[in-house]
């Protein structure tokens, strides 16, 4: 058996291919349960399959018994999407058994993803994993390999600094708000605007423990619609001025073409000297929301969209010095994966290995408790005990070589020359029976 990964990043292709291929859980159900793709499966000779599908990959993990499917696994791929395998050939990468562990492992704990050490990526792999197991699709090799996948991620994210810091523009705006004004459970926010940056910003802070949320716009309605999502407030936009002084912390993200925080705006809402409370003012908008000049209004924080860039870099750049860490325990799990993987493929061996030893004993005993004739039980236990236990002493060291990390040839030697020993091919294990 061997196991291949196939797919497109963001690395290898535009958004615009990678939204092609992108398939939602329930999409990923109907393709796994599929007649079509169960015939495609078999030409390929895949025994276990799992998508992994977000905004920047779609890959496609399968077990096979071919060492290489070729063609057959790349129009299995391209089946995602009803499309010929040659309009994706030029944008897929092929990883084949450690090679595709290592990158699932790296995937799962946060290091192959466009903003280095994202979080979300864990819980991907882990409805990938149920999604394909659900489905009947991945089988224990495929199980076996994104749960140690999930535990490589999970180690990445409580014993290093991998994804500590925000990695994304919105998060570091909460993050920002929190650290210059306060406990966010006790802020006022206030959202203007109800573009997607504005939305990101106003559901980081409401999962960071932010209560109080208003949100205003042009376009009541917009703001109506976006305020019942959270169960906060929407105002009117000739009440900004008043919704400005309301407001500790303010979020500014329109699509305006001029500034609509002016500082007269700020000023008539504070005072030019202000009110004597401090607020923080986020602009992430491009063109900018806010006059720069209302920085330099008493009390007011303003910081722009430049600003946040800049501490997102600080925050990557810092994680990046993680890395090393977190390959380490890729490392470890992918070792811990391998020699289970190992002890898994032997099984049988190891099985039918002790079956002959056990069988020989019994036939062996038997043998000479007949020649003995009539023992006592006590005299029979004895026997059995110590039958049993020179079986187990013989099979001990043997079993613990089988057992022991290695490369998959030594491994895959060693079962080869196990079946030849002791004769675990199907042939009569004894001989004769001497009298």
């Amino acid at each position: 058996m061997s196991l291949s990964c196939i797919g497109i990043n963001h690395r290898t292709a535009s958004v615009a291919r990678r939204e092609l291929v992108a398939l939602g859980v329930e999409a990923q159900r109907r393709w796994l349960t599929a007649p079509g793709t169960r015939d495609r499966r078999d030409r390929a000779g895949v025994t276990e399959v799992a998508v992994l599908s977000t905004c920047n990959r779609t890959e496609l993990y399968a077990v096979h018994t071919e060492r290489r499917p070729g063609p057959a696994l790349v129009e299995l791929f391209a089946s995602l999407a009803d499309l010929p395998a040659t309009e994706l050939t030029s944008h897929l990468y092929e990883l084949t058994d450690q090679e595709a562990l290592r990158h699932l492992f790296s995937v799962a704990a946060g290091l192959d993803s466009m903003v280095l050490g994202e979080a979300e990526i864990l819980g991907q792999v882990r409805t990938a994993r149920e999604t394909a197991c659900g489905e009947g699709a991945a089988g224990p090799i495929l199980d076996a390999a994104f749960r140690a996948a999930a535990q490589a991620g999970r180690r990445a994210r409580q014993e290093t600094g991998i994804c500590r810091l925000p990695g994304s523009v919105a998060t570091e705006a909460v993050r920002l708000l929190g650290a210059v004004a306060g406990s966010l459970e006790h802020l006022a926010l206030l959202i203007v605007g109800t573009g997607k940056m504005g939305r990101v910003v106003g559901e980081t802070f409401r999962t960071q423990g932010g209560q109080r949320i208003a949100v205003i716009s042009r376009t009541r309605e917009h703001a109506e619609a976006l305020a019942a999502q959270w169960g906060a407030v929407a105002l009117p936009w000739h009440d900004l001025s008043a919704a400005v002084r309301a407001a500790d912390v303010i979020l500014s993200s329109t699509g305006a073409p001029h500034a609509v925080l002016t500082r007269e705006l700020v000023e008539q809402a504070l005072g030019p000297r202000g009110d004597g409370r401090r607020r923080v003012i986020v602009d992430i908008a491009v063109p900018r929301d806010v006059e720069p000049s209302v920085g330099s209004v008493p009390g007011v924080a303003l910081y722009d969209i430049d600003d946040l860039q800049a501490r997102v870099g600080e925050n990557l750049e810092i994680r990046s010095r993680e890395v090393p860490a977190v390959e380490r325990i890729v490392a470890e799990e992918l070792a811990r994966f391998e020699a289970w993987s190992r002890s898994w493929a032997l099984r049988p061996v190891l099985t039918g290995m002790h079956a002959r030893g056990e069988a020989i004993r019994q036939r062996e005993l038997a043998r000479v408790l007949r020649r003995l004739g009539p023992v006592s039980p006590e005299i029979q236990e004895q026997f059995e005990s110590f039958s049993r236990a020179l079986v187990n002493q013989l099979l001990d060291a043997p079993s613990r070589r089988l057992r022991e990390p290695g490369d998959p040839s030594s491994a895959e030697t060693f079962g080869t020359v196990t079946r030849e020993l002791f004769g675990l091919d199907g042939r009569d294990d004894a001989g004769a029976e001497v009298a």
